[in-house]
């Protein structure tokens, strides 16, 4: 996993559904580097994965930058 910067929100997203974490999948951590998130996140787009006939998608989210001190 990244560390916490300013490029989580610029980060590529994964290629696949099955490429995220259960917490990334549902929305409670970063998709960039794995923290969990609090109230401050930007939404990143949908990651999407299939199952057989099945559609997955998750909306996947990511930590702001840390503002200045």
């Amino acid at each position: 996993m990244m560390a916490r910067t300013a490029a989580c929100a610029a980060a590529p997203l994964p290629r696949s559904f099955w490429d995220l974490t259960i917490e990334q999948a549902r929305g409670y951590a970063c998709v960039a580097c794995g923290r969990l998130l609090d109230g401050d996140r930007v939404y990143r787009g949908v990651v999407m994965g299939h199952d057989g006939g099945y559609l997955l998608d998750a909306d996947v989210w990511a930590c702001l930058p840390e503002g200045p001190a």
